[in-house]
């Protein structure tokens, strides 16, 4: 079911901050501004540049720097990345067993039209205007 979970929350963050640094932006910089966990934090920002949302820079005046393909992703492909399901609700996925399958009137709305709802609108909505 869809739920933000931290990772994304905290990746908006984290792309956020380095948007508006418009340049290189220390994981250390950006742990004392959010106070946000440095472990946590680090992992996601590997996520990040493993996605090509972010670039990498190494060395004594490293850090993380917003890449161009932040101009393009939608919001439903930046969810991707951290959740694993971007669904409306459980029942759309094909390996949940709910116990009320027999009597339920609803779940073929859910699937076939709540949720194509959604995503399409997901799709439609740029990260940018999320981070800016």
């Amino acid at each position: 079911m869809l739920s933000i979970t931290k990772q994304s929350d905290y990746g908006l963050i984290l792309l956020s901050s380095a948007y508006k640094r418009k340049g290189i932006i220390k994981l250390s910089e950006l742990i004392s501004e959010t106070n946000l966990p440095q472990r946590f934090l680090a992992r996601i920002a590997a996520e990040l540049v493993k996605n090509g949302l972010l670039i990498s820079k190494e060395g004594k005046s490293g850090g993380y720097l917003i890449s161009a393909k932040i101009k393009t992703i939608s919001l439903y492909d930046y969810l991707k990345i951290f959740e694993k399901d971007v669904i409306v609700s459980s029942c759309v996925d094909e390996n949940f067993n709910c116990k009320f399958d027999k009597i339920c009137n609803h779940k073929d709305f859910i699937k076939k039209r709540l949720n194509v709802v959604l995503t399409k609108e997901l799709k439609k909505i740029k990260l940018l205007e999320l981070i800016k």
